[in-house]
């Protein structure tokens, strides 16, 4: 056995309830009293009967008075309304006449007992229970009055039993029959309330579906706008969902350069590529057109051709075709686009939840947009302060070697011409090296098979141009496999040790540091330390950050962005000791 669906849930209780929904309690009322007057004209068949067997003046008098008057309700009952005093009026005269052919007709032996309880059924169906009761008491009491009034008063002394037996049918038939009514009329209003149930249900029912499926198509849109890549990317799939998955004839959506506020980068879905890549830049001011305004506003709004959209006269013309709901893009309150929907009917040919989507849409649109737009803003900052480290850590450092180097040719001159000509050889050869360090991040690319070896032979040649006046050793020890590090992580190492070492041969006013690697599976330890002269790394981090240099906090901040830690230990006359920590992820391969 399979589980119901909602939908097959659904359409079971739908076949069920609509029956309960169509049947009234008029209508059940109407379907009785066609069977109440078959009752009254099958009443009076006793009484034919018997006027066969005993034929007189008086018996057929009765059977013409029987036949008359239910002849003339049923005339009455075509025209009746229902109305509480033609209901008492009616029913008052029935009573009479049935109470009259009862006392007249036999008394407690009258063939018209059941033609007598026609009028007190006809209460009980039209008053129920408590109508009932009255019923009886007001026939009862006619009743006995017609015997009294035809001198049969000896029946309550002479044949009690028979008249206490008559009335209790008279009380008990139509209680029963008004006991059912009551209970008929109960699952009549019972029966209606559960349809107006359904009824409401099936409307909130609709309601939860069409929002489930706003919120599954939202939910579908910002997954795949966080899937993209770029700003492109998230304008076509904005102008797809729109057109395609929301069956909108036309989509156009504008981007608002924030450094010019200006409204450009147009795309539509179909695409206008032609028509678009002739539209220039449209200054975000109010004399700009309607989407300027509106976009300046935050306010959405319906365009009816009744004023330019936008100055761009070609442009224009081709937006004046049709009928467009202007959508800002906002995200924080500050606008990032706008989104144009074609919708030829005006306002009237979309629905609320229709409304409901576009806002959605334009709101999860506007937050990627500006999402990516922070995004490559913080990647281009990330990468200006990258290049900056590497400059200072390599280019800058150069350069202070060689301005040394050329000061102290300058004073050498012209009497050591010969050093000079050697210090101004090993010169050119440094130039060299500054030559392909700025090819190299033109063309940004790092030699991957950065070895151990070359590691050394590097810091010892690099480091040799900033002590020109005394020789400087620097002392390697190694504890695991250098070259089996990623090539971010040699590459961060080579440039945190080029800055340390270049400092120690510079300010240290020592000959020799040492330079201690690490390497764990998970993570690679570097220590670099020096007996100079040390200094106080607060001031020393407060007057670069001051300077706007990049030095000892480019240091810092290059293991940071790595996930690493980088400890400056110095105090003045006790040397300085430098210790990194980087984490060691298998799968970077790119410096």
């Amino acid at each position: 056995m399979t589980a119901d669906t909602p939908m097959t849930a659904k359409i079971s209780m739908r076949t069920k309830l609509l029956p309960l929904a169509k049947f009234s309690l008029a209508e059940s009322q109407h379907h009785l009293l066609r069977w109440f007057w078959i009752y009254r004209w099958a009443s009076l068949l006793p009484a034919l009967w018997l006027f066969q067997t005993t034929a007189g003046s008086p018996a057929l008098l009765l059977l013409l008075v029987a036949v008359s008057s239910t002849l003339l309700l049923v005339v009455l009952s075509r025209s009746f309304n229902y109305k509480l005093i033609e209901v008492v009026c009616f029913l008052g005269a029935d009573f009479l006449g049935a109470a009259a052919l009862l006392a007249f007709g036999g008394d407690v032996h009258s063939p018209y007992y059941w033609y007598a309880l026609s009028p007190l059924l006809l209460a009980a169906l039209l008053f129920q229970t408590r109508g009932v009761v009255l019923a009886s008491a007001t026939f009862s009491l006619l009743y006995l009055s017609t015997l009294l009034f035809s001198n049969k008063a000896y029946l309550i002394r002479d044949d009690l039993d028979s008249l206490t037996t008559q009335l209790a049918g008279l009380w008990l038939i139509p209680l029963l029959f008004g006991y059912v009514m009551a209970r008929l009329k109960q699952e009549s209003q019972a029966r209606q309330e559960l349809a107006t149930t359904y009824t409401d249900l099936s409307r909130r029912n609709a309601e939860l579906t069409a929002n489930y499926q706003q919120l599954e198509i939202i939910h579908d849109w910002t997954l795949a706008l966080q899937g993209a890549a770029d700003i492109e990317s998230v304008q076509q799939r904005i102008l797809r969902a729109i057109t395609e998955e929301l069956g909108f004839s036309q989509a156009i959506i504008g981007l608002v350069n924030p450094s010019t506020q200006s409204l450009g980068e147009w795309r539509a879905q179909p695409s206008q590529e032609t028509l678009l890549a002739a539209v220039a830049a449209l200054p975000l001011t109010p004399e700009n057109g309607l989407i300027a305004r509106k976009l300046l506003d935050r306010q959405a709004r319906w365009w009816f051709n009744e004023e330019p959209l936008v100055t761009d006269e070609v442009f224009n013309e081709w937006l004046s075709q049709r009928t467009w709901l202007i959508l800002p893009l906002l995200s924080q309150d500050q606008p990032t686009g706008v989104l144009l929907v074609a919708a030829e009917g005006g306002p009237g040919s979309l629905s609320e939840d229709q409304l409901v989507v576009l806002t959605a849409v334009a709101s999860q649109a506007a937050t990627a947009l500006a999402t990516i737009d922070r995004a490559q803003r913080l990647a281009a900052e990330q990468e200006r302060n990258r290049i900056a480290r590497d400059i200072h850590d390599t280019l800058a450092q150069s350069l202070f070697g060689m301005v040394f180097t050329l000061d102290a040719c300058i004073k050498m001159l012209p009497r050591h011409a010969e050093i000079v000509q050697q210090e101004l050889v090993e010169l050119r050869q440094l130039a060299d090296q500054v030559r392909q360090e700025i090819r190299r991040y033109i063309l940004d690319t790092w030699p991957s098979e950065l070895t151990w070896e070359g590691f050394k032979a590097d810091l010892d040649k690099y480091v040799t141009h900033f002590a020109p006046a005394h020789a400087f050793y620097i002392d390697f020890t190694i504890n695991g496999n250098f070259d089996r590090l990623p090539s971010v992580i040699r590459r961060s190492l080579y440039r945190v040790s080029q800055e340390a070492l270049a400092n120690a041969a510079r300010h240290a006013t020592v000959d020799s540091a040492r330079l201690t690697l690490h390497v764990e599976p998970n993570e690679v330890f570097l220590s670099i330390s020096d007996r100079g002269k040390g200094f106080d790394p607060k001031v020393a981090l407060a007057r670069e950050v001051s300077r706007e240099q990049f030095g000892l906090r480019g240091m810092k901040e290059r293991v940071q962005s790595l996930g690493g830690t980088c400890d400056i230990l110095s105090q003045v006359d006790q040397g300085t000791q430098i210790l990194v920590r980087l984490p060691v992820k298998r799968g970077s391969k790119r410096g």
